[in-house]
């Protein structure tokens, strides 16, 4: 098995160089949103932007688009209930990537975005799920829909106790076939002249969704020339005949897999000591500060802001992430930080969205751990100060 492993390996330093060279042959191309180079969270606002849209009768048009190919593609009768009248569409409230909520149709919708193949965080659809019943829609009036890069499936630990009840309110979308395909056909030929603005932006981002999976005119020559690169280390040319190919394709995908698995594995083991590390920092710098112990990575409470227990954490979610929040053991209603001291962090922390939170925070990307530690420790200074 060692063996195969340094093959895959060398494979991949042979991919990634002539990847490189490739790329510095293509010719020009400029797209705004890969100069931008955004994350999960800029995929979900651009979707976002697109769902909102009405036309000049109010009619959510593009919303209605992805319910019809929804219904269309996966034959799941369920999904022709959700009538589209006046729903709020939302982006990052209560952690989910996109919510659709029609207070009086009845119905959610949970979009969950990932793009980029980030890992499934522990209960995380299981949690969503129940954030939309608290927050008044019946189980059975809500649908998730799961936004996968190329068709991968939740882990099966994501959806807790949730899965049986949503075979046939739950659709996996991929950005490779699906949400790309709906534009393309459904979306963008659909556009009137007069929207200029939005035509402009549905077509930079089905030309970036093509330029990241390689499906732009202008990679032919590069896509050829890398398959030439995986067939010859793999000799597939002294395979009989495509099927035998095409099984040892999947043979060496499947080992692949299982080394990144295990590399996944030993990069766990290493954050967690990053963790450990932030703790003990914690514990040193700030011994008069109550730890929170609730399984974040760094985490502090404080007595008292605006007379109400506060605390400071990093988590993570598909991103590292610094949050100020009043202690969840409060009354929801006895949680909103708008109007309060903690609003006077608003320039390091994100002010609360259109209905405002039960707490703020900023993200930083799943490996800048500096970022997010020396954001954590200046907004435990500046808290300290609030309670002094």
């Amino acid at each position: 098995m060692f063996q195969e492993y340094n093959s895959l390996l060398e494979l991949s330093d042979a991919f990634q160089s002539k990847f490189m060279i490739e790329k510095r042959h293509l010719p020009y191309h400029i797209n705004v949103i890969d100069e931008l180079h955004i994350n999960e969270n800029g995929h979900s606002r651009i979707l976002c932007k697109l769902l909102c849209f009405t036309n000049s009768k109010g009619e959510f048009e593009i919303l209605e688009s992805l319910v019809d190919y929804i219904i269309r593609t996966s034959h799941l009768s369920e999904f022709e209930r959700i009538e589209i009248t006046n729903p709020i569409i939302t982006q990052e409230i209560s952690r989910i990537d996109l919510w659709v909520r029609d207070r009086e149709k009845k119905y959610a919708m949970i979009f969950e975005n990932k793009i980029y193949n980030a890992t499934d965080q522990e209960a995380q659809l299981s949690r969503y799920i129940e954030k939309t019943i608290a927050d008044g829609f019946n189980l059975k009036n809500i649908f998730v829909i799961y936004l996968s890069q190329s068709g991968s499936e939740p882990d099966p630990q994501s959806w807790g106790y949730y899965k049986e009840r949503f075979v046939s309110k739950y659709v996996n979308l991929s950005f490779n076939k699906d949400i790309l395909s709906w534009l393309k056909h459904d979306v963008l030929p659909n556009i009137r002249e007069k929207d200029m603005y939005l035509k402009n932006a549905v077509n930079q981002y089905v030309d970036y969704l093509e330029g990241l999976f390689f499906l732009r005119t202008i990679d032919n020559n590069m896509n050829m020339n890398l398959d030439k690169l995986i067939s010859d280390h793999f000799e597939l040319d002294k395979c009989k005949n495509d099927k035998e190919r095409a099984c040892l394709l999947q043979e060496k995908m499947n080992e692949l897999q299982d080394l990144i698995y295990k590399m996944q594995s030993l990069k766990e083991k290493t954050r967690q000591n990053i963790f450990e590390e932030w703790k003990q920092i914690t514990k040193e710098k700030f011994p008069e500060l109550h730890p929170l112990e609730k399984g974040e990575y760094s985490d502090v409470s404080f007595n008292s802001i605006n007379g109400k227990k506060v605390n400071v954490i990093i988590n993570e979610d598909n991103q590292l992430y610094c949050q100020v929040q009043f202690d969840t053991d409060l009354p929801q209603e006895e949680r909103k930080v708008e109007n309060t001291k903690i609003m006077a962090l608003k320039d390091v922390l994100p002010e609360p969205k259109k209905n405002p939170n039960d707490c703020v925070w900023k993200y930083f990307s799943k490996d800048d751990y500096d970022g997010v530690f020396n954001l954590f420790l200046e907004v435990v200074e500046r808290c300290k100060k609030l309670v002094d």
